[in-house]
């Protein structure tokens, strides 16, 4: 199952691209204020981040993929300014959401704009039942989750890359 392009009142979210590793690095994945709470940890140079976006091609190519990413893409300029996605959890029986974005476009409305079309769309492709977490110490995600129609469902923690761990708050929506 292949997303397609998904279009908002401002964005685009559109595939993610080898081709946009060094506008990524530079506008996000390099920025501690936005990796801070994130399971991957600050990318160093671009070429950490043109690995990552040559795995999220290849899932992108696997008809049977159980991960989705995606950029979002201001319709007005064309600049891309975060990325989100969903990846199935079976330890939940759900499909999980995460997002982040640049810092310059923080608290405007576009990560629930862009997590909104991508649940809907995801809704219409039979995806019904989600599941994200934000850490604790970050409220403004959690505020994201709600917007888009999410509830508590209960505390946890999650574990990044790097070994930290972070308390966090776990919501779920159910579409059905």
């Amino acid at each position: 199952m292949k997303l397609p392009i998904i279009e908002t009142e401002r964005l685009i979210l559109r595939p993610l691209e080898v081709s946009d590793a060094e506008h990524i690095f530079n506008t996000w994945a390099s920025d501690p204020r936005v990796t801070k709470f994130m399971t991957y940890t600050t990318h160093k140079s671009s070429e950490t981040t043109k690995e990552w976006l040559e795995s999220v091609e290849r899932d992108a190519q696997d008809n049977d993929s159980k991960k989705h990413e995606i950029g979002f893409q201001l319709k007005e300029s064309g600049k891309l300014i975060g990325s989100g996605g969903a990846y199935y959890k079976p330890e939940f029986d759900r499909w999980s959401i995460g997002y982040n974005l640049a810092f310059d476009y923080w608290h405007q409305g576009y990560t629930s704009e862009a997590m909104k079309g991508l649940v809907d769309t995801l809704s219409k492709m039979g995806i019904k039942h989600f599941i994200s977490d934000h850490a604790v110490d970050n409220p403004n995600s959690g505020k994201v989750m709600e917007k888009i129609g999410m509830k508590f469902d209960h505390m946890g923690s999650y574990t990044c890359f790097d070994g930290r761990v972070f308390e966090a708050k776990y919501y779920i929506m159910d579409l059905e």
